[in-house]
């Protein structure tokens, strides 16, 4: 599964010849309602923050402040206070909609749009999508030593564009992704003493990070 999801990301790379993104996240993951039956007691529920890496192209509509992005993402976290590695790669489509610019035709990056900032850069973003997920236990636990699974995801975020130059615009974005845990019922195999069931119904995940967006289709504008 790597290796199909690293060439998909290298040809998407590669036919990126006028618009695309590049965004690094500081992630913290949650499992929502996770119990562990038998082991006496619920230990830390919460990863450490975790980092997710994610490129995207970018179109939009030709008369109204509605853009596009497919975007492919991978991230890495792990849980806290357990030796335990969660991968996640994942492919989105997400919309952004810009309220106080939405009649705004300027097929142009932000930097060439004329107002204030806050105004032509502020968006709301929808997200749809859907996630691998590849979780590697530490050496406490004897089996499994990694647990796979794969859910849909939907979330949203807030961001600001931040149009440096008509070649580059920053975003910083904060927003939240949910979705079907990997860890429906998963029984672990200790050393010694009881063994857990863990139950987690959800996997959420809040993020904050930037966006370096590039348009290099500076004849059109």
């Amino acid at each position: 599964m790597r290796t199909a999801y690293l060439t998909l990301c290298l040809l998407l790379a590669t036919s990126l010849s006028a618009q695309f993104g590049i965004q690094l996240n500081i992630t913290q993951p949650v499992a929502s309602e996770t119990e562990f039956d038998g082991s006496g007691e619920v230990p830390e529920r919460d990863y450490n923050l975790g980092q997710e890496l994610s490129i995207n192209y970018w179109f939009r509509l030709p008369n109204q402040r509605v853009e596009f992005l497919p975007t492919l993402r991978f991230g890495l976290a792990e849980q806290a206070g357990q030796q335990f590695q969660l991968a996640e790669y994942g492919a989105d489509f997400k919309v952004n909609v810009y309220p106080f610019d939405f009649l705004g035709d300027c097929d142009c990056p932000t930097f060439g749009k004329q107002g204030p900032q806050l105004q032509k850069g502020f968006f709301l973003q929808l997200a749809g999508g859907y996630s691998f997920y590849d979780a590697e236990f530490g050496a406490e636990v004897k089996s499994p030593n990694r647990e796979n699974g794969s859910s849909f995801t939907y979330g949203g975020a807030l961001g600001l564009d931040i149009g440096l130059s008509n070649l580059i615009t920053l975003t910083p974005i904060v927003g939240v992704r949910t979705g079907t845990s990997p860890f429906q019922e998963t029984e672990l195999t200790l050393p010694a003493g009881p063994t857990p069931v863990i139950h987690a119904p959800k996997l959420t995940t809040f993020h904050a990070g930037l966006l370096v967006s590039f348009r290099l289709d500076h004849k059109k504008y």
